[in-house]
């Protein structure tokens, strides 16, 4: 009971003391993201996978900015059986210039006329408190937002803290939210769904883990039937590796997706 007890107030010093996790966490600008933004009705779809990356950096307003680049994957067809438009493109555009200053993240999306940034993640809240939404606080409504506790999750090695609302969707430290890096929090109608898939640093993923093809281009369409052949292993450091038995591994395939695998023996 005492260890308990002991655990129970050690918590919250822990999630004090550990060190904080940048948003652009590597000087190369290595950092990845993966998600999708997709709706459906009783006859058609349409989906967006997004690739956000980072490259080159500029100055705004005398600010140091990063700049965000997105290539994406349009679908739209047929749900049941019914007939719809079907088709599937993919463009790459400039999104955004994005800065880090006192744990909160600023974006100037690509439609700013006036270059008016808003912050799309703050890492300093605590429980109770309302988090921004990452498209900008299009609404002062809190309902869906509020943080309802926090917590911590191992990311490559370092812990990093999570910021869980609604018991299912959260946000983690340098990484972004787990409906997706510049997906609303919020989303209606219900026949919506938004995701972060995969998130990754030097080509290496970790956490978010569903689909991981980074390259998202029209090469993806010819090797969707192929069956994926492995291609590297490496640790949760994103050193490559043989097969460890007794040891978390990250299996990385030819067609960009993952898989953890722990050998027994």
């Amino acid at each position: 009971m005492k260890n308990l007890l002991f655990c129970f107030f050690l918590l919250p010093t822990f999630l004090e003391a550990q060190a904080y996790v940048p948003f652009i966490s590597t000087t190369d600008s290595s950092d990845t993201w993966m998600d999708v933004n997709s709706c459906q009705d009783f006859s058609c779809f349409y989906s967006y996978t997004n690739r956000y990356a980072i490259d080159g950096d500029t100055t705004i307003g005398g600010f140091q900015y990063s700049k965000v680049y997105i290539k994406y994957k349009y679908e739209e067809g047929t749900v049941a059986g019914q007939w719809c438009n079907e088709s599937v493109s993919y463009n790459e555009n400039y999104y955004g210039a994005l800065r880090e200053s006192g744990k909160q993240v600023f974006l100037i999306p690509y439609y700013s006329i006036d270059s008016i940034e808003y912050i799309a993640y703050d890492f300093n809240l605590s429980v109770g408190d309302t988090v921004h939404s990452p498209v900008g606080n299009i609404s002062a409504n809190p309902v869906g937002r509020i943080i309802d506790s926090i917590d911590s999750v191992l990311v490559f090695g370092n812990y990093r803290k999570r910021y869980v609302i609604n018991n299912y969707k959260y946000l983690i430290e340098g990484i972004g939210a787990s409906t997706g890096l510049f997906n609303p929090l919020v989303y209606y109608p219900s026949e919506c769904g938004m995701s972060m898939l995969c998130y990754a640093e030097y080509e290496t993923p970790d956490h978010f883990l569903q689909d991981c093809n980074m390259n998202l281009n029209v090469d993806t369409i010819e090797g969707e039937n192929e069956s994926p052949v492995l291609v590297r292993i490496v640790d949760y450091m994103g050193r490559e590796t043989h097969v460890i038995p007794n040891t978390p591994l990250i299996y990385i395939y030819s067609n960009g997706t993952t898989k953890k695998v722990f050998n027994f023996e």
